[in-house]
């Protein structure tokens, strides 16, 4: 009877240390769900926070690009007008010149 008991209080010792590691493994496995789930969560706050750095920097680059035409067009038209007073004060040297070649 002894041997009996013996081996009955093992195999509950084996059922109970079985038992604790199925709680063990049951603990780690939810605890692994939710480092999963809080890696998603930040995964998906880290994208949508380089979405908008992405949109904020599109356009930055817009304004730039639209800044740099206006300059662009701002310095077309002063080459236009210099241009124009260029030939204009030519235009009056040689009339002058002529003036002066007619004296």
């Amino acid at each position: 009877m002894t041997e009996k008991d013996c081996v009955t209080a093992t195999v509950n010792n084996l059922v109970a240390e079985v038992r604790s590691r199925d709680l063990q493994i049951r603990q780690m496995e939810d605890h692994l769900q939710q480092l999963s789930k809080e890696h998603m969560q930040l995964t998906k706050n880290l994208e949508d926070e380089l979405k908008l750095k992405i949109k904020d920097l599109e356009k930055e680059v817009d304004k730039q690009r639209n800044m740099i035409l206006d300059v662009s067009e701002e310095k077309r038209e002063v080459i236009r007008q210099l241009t124009f007073s260029l030939d204009h004060y030519r235009s009056g040297y040689k009339e002058f010149q002529t003036f002066l070649k007619h004296k």
